[in-house]
């Protein structure tokens, strides 16, 4: 047996046409408003959540962006600060160690003034004992010497003439 194809039967009658192009747009409308709608909204739900979602992670990368800018300034601006740290710390020990050499170089010149005087004091001193030393043992001598004694004053005047007279000469 064989089965009939739509080419060999006859032509549909217009009333069973009609009737399924009134069921296909039923169906499509009703599929339209049970299905499509539902599923619409829900894609352009989903929509809306990816850009919203791309939308916040592009502010927060900007957001991220700004804050690591905003590190960077801080960080620099935080080595600007320790080197100026550094540079006072420096310059504060230099003159602090400057200070010191001037205070020890005028502790030094101070001493050696004071050297220097007491040097010439004891210089002073030394020639003045020397000259009195000389002065009693030429006494000694003289009066040794001429058998006579001339008071002990009036050899010192004569001891102590003859020795300015060397010092000016």
């Amino acid at each position: 047996m064989m089965v009939p194809t739509l080419s060999m039967t006859k032509a549909m009658p217009l009333g069973d046409m009609v009737f399924i192009i009134v069921a296909f747009l039923t169906l499509m409308v009703i599929l339209k408003h049970v299905a499509y709608g539902p599923l619409t909204k829900a894609l352009d739900a989903r929509a809306d959540k990816i850009n919203n979602d791309l939308d916040s992670a592009k502010k927060a990368n900007e957001d991220a962006a700004k804050l690591a800018a905003q590190r960077e300034q801080e960080l620099a601006d935080g080595k600007d600060q320790a080197s100026q740290v550094i540079s006072a710390a420096k310059k504060s020990a230099k003159d602090q160690s400057e200070a010191l050499l001037k205070t020890a170089n005028d502790q030094a010149l101070s001493l050696r003034k004071a050297a220097e005087n007491d040097a010439d004091q004891l210089k002073t001193e030394a020639l003045a004992s020397a000259k009195k030393d000389v002065a009693d043992l030429s006494v000694t001598i003289a009066s040794k010497l001429i058998q006579k004694n001339l008071s002990a004053d009036d050899q010192r005047s004569l001891i102590d003439a003859y020795l300015a007279d060397l010092d000016q000469q």
